[in-house]
Formats: C-alpha cells, structure tokens, sequence
C-alpha cells in the first residue's frame, strides 16, 4: 500500500505541488494513503476531492487550488498593525481569507467517499495533545483549517471545546501516522532540509521575521527526529520479523526556499514549484 505524506512549511508547500505534477501528472502515480500537517493537510485535502485512481486528475485539482492563491487570499494585516495585533488580537494575521479559500473548495462528503485514507494533523493549544483526523470526520474541513494555522500568525480554530493549531507544532511529517495505516511504501516531501545550511542574518530584522525563523528552525529539528526514528525501525525490521519494513524515498529541497513562509505572492510560488519538480525529477535517477 502506497503512501504520500507531506510536512508543514507555510507558502512553501508550492514546493511539494511542484514536486507532485511529476510523480503524479507524469509518472501517474496514485496514493491510497494521504497524510499531512500544516501546509501539507491543506495539500492532501485537495488530492482527496478526486476519487482514487485518478492521480492525474487529483495533481490538476491541487494545482488549481494554488494557481488561485495570492496574499490577500491567505492572510490579512489586522487594523492594529502587527505589534499591537499581538497584544491584543488572537493571532498577527486575519486567516479568513484562507478559510473562505478552503471552505469553497473541499466538500466533506466527496472527501468522505474519495476512496483514500487521509488524515491530518492538528495541536490543542490547551491540553498540549495532537490529534489525527480522518477524511470521514463531519468537522474535517475544520480539521484542515486548524492544521493550517500557522503558530502566532493564523487564528487558531476551535473543534469540540478545544483550541487547535498546527500539526507541525508537534509532527512536522505525519510518516508514522502513514505507517500505522498500513503503508509499505511511502513517499514524503518535506518543505524543508535540515542538511542544507542556511546563514539566515539578524542583523536589521524585526521580531515578526525572528519568530518566524526561530519555528522554522524548531521544524527542522522535528523533521530530523521523524526520519531518524524511521530509519531506526526499519533497522529493526531486519532484525525481528516482528517489526515491518517499510520503503520510504524523501524528497527535500536542495537549496533553501523562500526566506518568509507567509509569502503567497504568484511569482514566489511560481519558482517553489518549478524547484519541487527539479529535486522529484532528480530523485527519480537511478
């Protein structure tokens, strides 16, 4: 059973929707199991709205999706500005427009009935726990939107008396989640690559840009920890046939992306694709 799982990073998720039109669009590749957090719940969610067996047709709905996206569709600046937004608003950013987006443009019971196991990723902000929705979940929709909002800077969405925010807080790449579910196969595109430096400079930067650096460094890490942990099992796989292997290829950036993940300008999402399809294409040499 073959598995997609893609990880959090913002704007740049382009980068796995560019990386996808040549797994999926060329190479006709089709997932049974979908999971993803952050940017990447929002990206499984749209593979979902076309039913399995179709992997094709999946790629062009998801890439129509951010073939629409812009910043004023993401995010709005708050009436306060961004210092005093963070005093006295529950986030930086107004993510309505986003919401509107994604309510317009996934329809649960065709996400119920698509065929594929989806599920995303989602933080309570009260109790600290993550939680893993499914695609049958009458409050998916909302599941989505609070694996969506990014820390800070997007509201957070209440669901069953709860606060949630972004998988990634917790689960930057949900490859456990997929293992669970019966995977024997699984592909992962990350947002990110913690092997690649990046001499990011503080000098003249704000808090805003400083807080949005230090989560994507705390991402890294996570990403690192998840990868690690698969390969251990894996290791013990040989050893115990009690544990199973599981083959798994990751696609990463081979350069750093865009510097802001809150960036949804056409032009920048235009190149995070375009590099996405270079590394699939590249991971794909023998």
């Amino acid at each position: 059973m073959r598995a997609l799982v893609l990880s959090g990073g913002g704007a740049k998720g382009a980068y796995q929707v560019g990386a996808l039109r040549r797994i999926m669009k060329e190479s006709n590749r089709e997932y049974e199991i979908l999971c993803g957090v952050s940017v990447g719940a929002l990206n499984v969610a749209a593979l979902g709205m076309t039913r399995i067996g179709d992997p094709k047709g999946a790629f062009d709905r998801l890439e129509s999706f951010w073939m629409t996206l812009d910043n004023p569709k993401v995010w709005k600046k708050r009436v306060w500005g961004n210092i005093l937004s963070a005093f006295f608003e529950v986030s930086i950013y107004d993510a309505t427009p986003l919401a509107n987006v994604v309510r317009a443009n996934l329809d649960p019971a065709v996400l119920a009935r698509s065929g594929k196991r989806i599920r995303v990723g989602a933080v309570a902000l009260d109790s600290g726990e993550y939680r893993s929705a499914k695609q049958d979940d009458p409050n998916f929709v909302d599941w989505v939107l609070a694996s969506s909002s990014f820390p800070v800077f997007f509201q957070p969405i209440r669901i069953d008396g709860k606060t949630w925010s972004d998988g990634g807080i917790r689960n930057v790449t949900p490859l456990g989640e997929a293992i669970r579910l019966g995977a024997t196969e699984v592909d992962v595109i990350m947002c990110s690559n913690p092997d690649v430096p990046n001499l990011w400079d503080p000098t003249g930067k704000r808090a805003v840009e400083t807080a949005i650096r230090a989560i994507d460094i705390m991402g890294d890490e996570i990403v690192r920890t998840d990868l690690e942990v698969a390969g251990l099992k894996n290791d013990l796989a040989r050893l115990d046939a009690s544990y199973r292997e599981v083959a798994i290829r990751v696609i990463k950036p081979m350069k750093i992306l865009a510097s802001n993940p809150l960036d949804f300008s056409p032009a920048s999402i235009r190149a995070m694709m375009a590099t996405g399809y270079e590394d699939a294409t590249w991971s794909e040499r023998p």
